[in-house]
């Protein structure tokens, strides 16, 4: 059976969520409940993500297929206030589901929707799975985009009793790239191809880190991943971990098979072309 699973996307602020959002839907791979748009530290980001989303569902032929619902419009502002949302909400009604089944969150923005989803219903704590994409290299940490970008947040969700993954963006996730050498495998593999190829090129052609792709890579297929057990240390308010401080245990990707991802990814993006994707 499928891992059934949201994906909570800033997808407006750089070019890999759109990749990452692709790969997921054309791997055929996951049961996808939906998307929920993630805010990135500017004003109208998350409305930004959700056309963003939007966008990219309908270009792969799947804009009505998977709902999208909005998040929170900036990070918390407190530890105890959630931000109500309806995408909150709709991690909370897709956790409480299926007593028999866990929900696997990927979290590749600030987490913001997921700490809100846990303050505003404690009880799907025991009914999901995280997997978050965030910080420098393990096991010192530092503060990264999506970390920063709710710092509040991820304490949140670092200092709970969740079951979480960590897939460290840098010394880790950063490894899977894109560069100019690879246009025959991206243009051509159908409107999404060609808008991927777009985006890239806006970079003017610069290597790209996939980050959240390789986040969504690591759940799809383990093997293509290290991993270890940790204690899970408390996070710092500058991005850092407390290992003197430990709360239960996590999970923890450590480093990545580049090219296994690389050519995966490139199988996946081949279906595009086919029909009824």
């Amino acid at each position: 059976m499928p891992n059934k699973i949201i994906i909570d996307s800033d997808a407006r602020n750089e070019i890999d969520d759109q990749y990452a959002i692709t790969y997921a839907v054309l791997s055929n791979a996951f049961d996808i409940r939906g998307f929920t748009a993630a805010h990135f530290a500017k004003a109208n980001s998350m409305e930004e993500s959700y056309d963003e989303i939007l966008n990219v569902l309908n270009l792969i032929g799947k804009k009505d297929v998977y709902p999208v619902l909005k998040g929170a419009g900036s990070a918390l502002k407190n530890r105890e206030t959630p931000a109500d949302s309806p995408a909150a909400r709709f991690i909370i009604s897709e956790a409480l589901s299926n007593p028999e089944e866990y929900l696997h969150v990927i979290c590749i923005g600030a987490i913001t929707n997921l700490a809100s989803a846990i303050l505003l219903e404690p009880s799907i704590k025991k009914r999901i799975k995280v997997l978050w994409l965030a910080g420098k290299a393990w096991p010192e940490g530092g503060l990264f985009f999506n970390n920063r970008n709710d710092m509040l947040a991820a304490q949140i969700v670092f200092s709970s009793e969740l079951n979480l993954t960590l897939v460290p963006a840098c010394g880790t996730a950063n490894k899977l790239k894109i560069s100019l050498l690879d246009k025959r495998n991206i243009k051509g593999k159908g409107d999404i191809g060609n808008y991927l190829w777009k985006i890239f090129m806006r970079r003017f052609g610069i290597p790209k880190a996939l980050y959240d792709v390789a986040a969504i890579a690591v759940l799809k297929s383990p093997d293509m991943c290290n991993w270890i057990k940790s204690p899970r240390p408390a996070l710092m308010n500058n991005g850092e971990y407390n290992h003197a401080s430990t709360n239960g245990t996590m999970h923890v990707a450590v480093d990545i098979d580049r090219d296994a991802m690389r050519n995966d990814l490139f199988s996946v993006l081949n279906r595009a072309n086919e029909p009824d994707v």
